[in-house]
């Protein structure tokens, strides 16, 4: 029973609300502390219940921070975005199963927090690694793609096929009338929201026994 309590909280931080492409050469003390004082919010918000409760949650929640903080510093710094995302991923995918065991009692359960994790996965990481290759502008927020993979998700966790297959002829409607894309984000997109959707719902079924 996974609960990735501290790879959720660092994915939400980093790319439900926030486009960390801004953060590569970032010079501005404003914008540097706003994005600290949101990420640390993120983590408590993800974390409170349960982390201060023993020295070892403390020193957990500290640490999460401090990691979260010094992957922020080789984004300042301009570092290679691939190398400083993937160590970003691997290091709070670790982190998080090694600590899974303490967040088992949270009020946010393990089901839910794996919910959560397939929902960031399905979504904005996607955008992100979009980002990375050059399918779509550093700066672009890819809403409709977002939205698209989410809704498919959604209804894909209940195998409601109808309905899934509804949002991405809405998705690729959307695209066709008012969006001009490059051609393999028209099929990767929905493509990645099924393979993903049905990963996450096979280990969710499986894993916590619904």
């Amino acid at each position: 029973m996974l609960a990735l309590h501290l790879f959720l909280a660092h994915t939400v931080a980093d790319y439900s609300f926030t486009n960390p492409m801004k953060l590569y050469g970032e010079g501005s003390s404003w914008a540097i502390l706003k994005h600290a004082a949101w990420f640390a919010v993120v983590f408590l918000a993800f974390t409170f219940d349960t982390v201060f409760s023993s020295g070892y949650g403390i020193t957990l929640f500290f640490g999460s921070l401090v990691l979260h903080g010094l992957i922020d510093c080789l984004r300042f710094k301009n570092k290679k975005v691939w190398w400083v995302e993937t160590v970003s991923w691997l290091s709070f995918l670790a982190i998080g199963i090694f600590s899974s065991v303490f967040f088992t009692g949270s009020y946010i359960t393990p089901a839910f927090a794996m919910y959560l994790v397939g929902m960031v996965s399905v979504s904005v990481i996607p955008t992100q690694i979009f980002r990375m290759i050059g399918w779509i502008p550093k700066m672009e927020n890819e809403s409709d793609g977002i939205s698209e993979r989410l809704a498919i998700f959604i209804f894909l966790l209940a195998l409601n096929w109808p309905l899934a297959l509804a949002s991405i002829g809405c998705g690729l409607s959307y695209r066709l009338i008012f969006r001009k894309m490059t051609p393999p984000l028209w099929w990767v997109s929905p493509t990645l929201g099924i393979a993903v959707s049905l990963l996450f719902r096979w280990v969710i079924y499986r894993s916590f026994s619904f």
